[in-house]
């Protein structure tokens, strides 16, 4: 007779697969899925009557969710380089959740906070959703040719990395989002259609199309290991870290919205300044661009 395998030892096999650093990429792609489920609120939420606080409040946990997410993805390379022997099914992990915490969500974020809830006119909602699904297919893209060249050990990227996307679409969403309370005027009235909205919104579309455009390129990115290349890493998620927790604290007035309008603007300075001043940080290190040729 064949042994039987029961339920039980399939799942302890599984688990035996797994290293620490694959169980933090599981949780990278939980805080994704969390950043969804919260997205579900906050729409269920402006669609009702009794204001919107809530919904503002699902709206900013959601941009923490994915925040987490990019933190959690910094650091489970340093730890299953540390700790990790082998690693069976870190690079299926690593893909599967950076598709849904750097692909997905961001992408339902953007939809979710300036689709309108179906005020706006078809010219509007409908690029805004082919934006979205840019991110999306640009995403698995950059992931699967991550994967492509990852037995190559570049000292950079090829591109901008799937959570340098997620960092811009919360920052620039954060930045409009915010900038009535920040800036005023409170509102401008949408003029084909029902709705209000703020006025920085039209810089989403532009937002999305290229940084979903720089992450398929062949731009080459310094990857930020060590140095002052990862503390300025670091010094961006503490920033989006701090703006958002002031909102969801509640500090919707005052100097609230104009602290985190200012730290979202100067993150996304940052990552300007990243994606101008890579390919020149990354021939002064390792010298011209050599092009790369799929075999």
């Amino acid at each position: 007779m064949k042994p039987t395998t029961s339920l039980a030892s399939g799942m302890k096999t599984t688990f035996r697969l797994m290293g620490i650093a694959d169980w933090v990429t599981l949780g990278n792609g939980l805080l994704g899925t969390l950043s969804i489920l919260f997205l579900i609120l906050a729409f269920d939420g402006f669609a009702s009557t009794d204001g919107s606080h809530l919904s503002e409040i699902y709206i900013w946990f959601a941009m923490l969710f994915i925040l987490l997410s990019v933190i959690g993805d910094a650091i489970d390379g340093p730890i299953a380089r540390r700790y990790s022997k082998r690693r069976y099914l870190g690079s299926y992990l690593d893909l599967m959740s950076d598709s849904v915490s750097f692909g997905v969500a961001p992408a339902l974020l953007v939809f979710g906070m300036f689709s309108r809830w179906g005020e706006a006119a078809p010219y509007w909602t409908i690029p805004l959703a082919i934006a979205c699904c840019w991110i999306v297919v640009c995403t698995m893209l950059r992931l699967a040719r991550f994967q492509h060249e990852s037995d190559n050990e570049y000292p950079w990227f090829h591109g901008l990395a799937s959570p340098g996307n997620a960092l811009i679409v919360v920052a620039l969403s954060g930045l409009v989002w915010i900038q009535p309370e920040a800036l005023g005027p409170d509102m401008i009235e949408w003029k084909y259609g029902e709705g209000d909205h703020p006025a920085l919104d039209w810089l989403i579309l532009p937002g999305c199309l290229i940084s979903g455009a720089l992450m398929i390129s062949d731009r080459r990115l310094p990857k930020y290991k060590k140095g002052w290349k990862m503390m300025m890493m670091y010094l961006l998620m503490l920033l989006l870290l701090v703006s958002i927790s002031i909102q969801i604290a509640g500090f919707s007035v005052g100097l609230g919205p104009k602290v985190s309008f200012s730290l979202f603007l100067v993150t996304l300075f940052i990552i300007c300044f990243h994606v101008v001043m890579g390919p020149t940080i990354c021939e002064n290190e390792w010298g011209p661009i050599v092009d790369v040729t799929d075999e």
